[in-house]
């Protein structure tokens, strides 16, 4: 479950690549930050590779090699990323119409989506709902290697939900969500630089990151005996 203690430069390379990722995706639109927004595949695309790792059963953390593959698989978990997150857009439409009209699109940003989408139970339940799916989906397209429509065989997708155990995988995806909250908050609440700006989101963030998708990725194998 846990990695080496000779891979901590891999995590920190992963949050400095992450941390970059969230400039380009938190912050206004602009000439300044389209090279930073392209950069958010790489971060994605090493987490598809620590999954596909641990299902061939390997115990270390993968190399950052073979850039351009792993920017490749992480533009293929943004595509299953953003086609899952396609219901959550149809019932923001649908409970409020006029939302996106009333948009000024040029200060635009991601956390002023993610807003717009946590103002009802219904989404936020379906939001739950679908990021449940979604894990599996991905862990589906990796164990296909990087087929992307293996991410939407339903069918076998709830199988394999329903041969890891649903108490087993609810259980973990919840745990994962609170800690997670609680490393945001502590982050987002801290007084000091080095740990809200360094420690948390350079070391602590990203190596929580890796163990998550480490042991959803060992459940989700579970379902392959």
């Amino acid at each position: 479950m846990f990695y080496p203690a000779d891979d901590w430069m891999k995590v920190i390379i992963l949050g400095f690549l992450s941390l970059l990722s969230l400039i380009g995706v938190l912050t206004e639109l602009n000439i300044f930050t389209i090279p930073f927004l392209i950069m958010v595949p790489l971060p994605l695309g090493y987490l598809f590779r620590i999954i596909k790792k641990s299902f061939e059963g390997s115990d270390s953390l993968p190399d950052f090699d073979n850039w351009k593959k792993m920017y490749v698989d992480g533009l293929r978990v943004i595509v299953i990323i953003l086609i899952y997150a396609i219901p959550l857009l149809l019932v923001t439409l649908l409970i409020n119409p006029t939302v996106f009209f009333s948009i000024n699109f040029s200060a635009f940003t991601v956390v002023m989506f993610l807003d717009l989408f946590m103002k009802s139970l219904i989404q936020i339940l379906l939001f739950i709902i679908i990021g449940l799916l979604e894990f599996v989906a991905i862990a589906n397209m990796v164990l296909y290697d990087g087929e992307i429509l293996a991410a939407f065989k339903f069918r076998e997708l709830l199988k394999r939900i329903s041969m890891m155990g649903w108490i087993q995988y609810l259980t973990a995806y919840v745990l994962i969500w609170v800690i997670g909250f609680l490393i945001i908050l502590v982050s987002l609440l801290s007084l000091t630089v080095l740990i809200g700006i360094l420690i948390i989101p350079l070391l602590i963030g990203p190596y929580f990151i890796i163990l998550s998708m480490r042991l959803l990725a060992l459940i989700f194998a579970s379902s392959e005996s």
